[in-house]
């Protein structure tokens, strides 16, 4: 069965456009905050690795309190913020219906951007939780949870009232998703973090914790943010080709994949957990490659000769993502083998994976589906479009730098670490210090992305707020230097 979407017949955008407008800008306004923010704090902790003394001054920049804050910030207030922005207004175009509650939806979105803050300067407090992507104190985590019963009930409350019934395979992954994110923060947060019933009962303690933040973070990466990006280059490939999806049976196969093992991939098997752990992990880690490499399959015959001359920028955006996302799965279930793993376990190239796959494959995602969808959303084209190719080109420089230092790096620390005959400050020297120096340039560029990104979706939200106040209620009718009109029912063809 062939996935289609386009159609002859004719429908008005417009008006579901309308009606996501405010929240959206909100939303992506909100995340790509959060991505400078984070970025900084990521770039000040990798100067701290090769120059301690760089603001030594200042009691909580160390690279300890930097690093989780920055990785907090990106995970949950960029990730997460503007996967619920692209899954919403995915949602809306394949099933032609309006935002239930959009009042409803700003209230949850600015719950979650304050959950967020209060987690982040909780970290910065010295009140960080020592669990990997929880770093977060407990105090901030029921802000999180309520702004997403808020957020993803609109979401599932606008799937309902869909007017197109049949299921895109898009659609899959954004409600799996949806559905997979509460279950796995809840249950996570309960069993490591916080516990209403603390008196009755403990949290987990020992390997346990370990085994369950292993579970977390598998599933938050693979499903949750995996799931979301695949949603984003199943839905606008085809599009930006001006083709239908090859075939949604191998989707769906790779749908059921990724669900089935990817909640317990990627542990190493060398780490200090029962053998059967790494071992699960490393037959889980295996099965993600294989749908990894039958979705890039599936979306390589989708794009073979297809318009790919005239889909322009956002068609980059969508290589970079795909290919550092089967990467990251690839070398992934390679380090999983207990030869592998017993070198990479300590090296700076675990970290190198986790950075390639927020940035390469859910942050080039999620940038991709920005450029593509606010001009629909609001009605203004990008005022300097030029920056849009200097944002690609510093931010695709940026992670190669950044992950692949690590990457590299990672393998020759390993292997000098595990050399009994070479010393920590020779292993330090030529086996760290050079690899974090290029990684750190990396993140610099990744830096001037962010903020060029930053001020052109601002631009874009003073335009479209000054264009609803001069049309006096008419958002995004007028813009900046004019007027502009906004296209009518005859001239918009279904799911443009």
């Amino acid at each position: 069965m062939e996935a289609n979407q386009s159609s002859k017949s004719t429908f008005d955008w417009t008006d579901i456009d309308a009606s996501y407008r405010f929240p959206t800008l909100f939303l992506a306004g909100k995340a790509v905050g959060w991505l400078l923010l984070g970025t900084i704090f990521s770039l000040i902790a990798s100067i701290k690795m090769h120059a301690p003394g760089f603001l030594s001054s200042c009691s909580w920049v160390t690279y300890g309190t930097m690093m989780p804050a920055a990785l907090n910030a990106i995970v949950y207030g960029f990730a997460l913020q503007g996967a619920f922005a692209a899954m919403l207004w995915m949602t809306m175009r394949l099933g032609q219906v309006r935002l239930v509650a959009p009042g409803f939806l700003f209230i949850g979105t600015a719950l979650w951007n304050l959950g967020v803050l209060i987690g982040v300067l909780g970290i910065m407090a010295g009140h960080s939780s020592g669990h990997a992507y929880l770093e977060m104190p407990g105090y901030a985590l029921p802000f999180l949870f309520a702004a997403y019963g808020l957020i993803g009930g609109i979401a599932l409350v606008t799937f309902h009232k869909r007017q197109v019934r049949e299921l895109y395979p898009s659609q899959w992954f954004i409600f799996a998703a949806l559905y997979w994110f509460p279950w796995i923060f809840s249950a996570a947060s309960y069993l490591l973090v916080i516990s209403p019933l603390r008196q009755v009962v403990q949290p987990v303690r020992g390997v346990a914790q370990s085994v369950v933040d292993a579970w977390y973070v598998s599933g938050l990466n693979v499903i949750v943010l995996g799931f979301a990006g695949l949603a984003i280059l199943q839905y606008l490939i085809p599009k930006l080709v001006k083709r239908d999806l090859h075939n949604a049976y191998l989707s769906l196969f790779a749908f059921w994949m990724l669900l089935l093992f990817g909640s317990f991939s990627g542990i190493l098997s060398s780490q200090a957990l029962p053998s059967w752990v790494g071992s699960l992990s490393a037959v889980c880690s295996a099965f993600v490659a294989f749908a990894w490499l039958v979705i890039a399959y599936n979306l390589f015959v989708t794009f073979r000769g297809g318009a790919t001359k005239s889909a322009g920028l956002g068609l980059r955006f969508m290589y970079c993502s795909l290919g550092s996302g089967l990467l990251v799965a690839l070398l992934t279930a390679w380090a999983s083998q207990e030869a592998t793993s017993q070198v990479l376990q300590f090296s700076l190239f675990v970290p190198g994976l986790k950075w390639l796959y927020l940035h390469g494959f859910v942050g080039m995602g999620l940038l991709g589906g920005i450029y593509l969808f606010l001009p629909k959303v609001t009605g203004n084209d990008w005022k300097a479009q030029g920056q849009w190719t200097i944002i690609f080109m510093a931010y695709a420089t940026g992670v190669i730098l950044f992950s692949g230092a690590l990457l590299v790096g990672g393998w020759k620390h390993g292997n000098m670490l595990i050399n009994a005959e070479n010393s920590f400050v020779e292993v330090l020297r030529s086996g760290i210090l050079p690899f974090i120096r290029i990684s750190t340039a990396g993140e610099l560029l990744i830096v001037i992305a962010a903020l060029l990104l930053w001020w052109n979706v601002m631009v874009m939200v003073c335009r479209t707020y000054c264009g609803c106040l001069l049309s006096m209620g008419g958002c995004g009718i007028l813009a900046a230097g004019g007027s502009k009109q906004l296209p009518s029912k005859t001239n918009v063809k279904k799911k443009s």
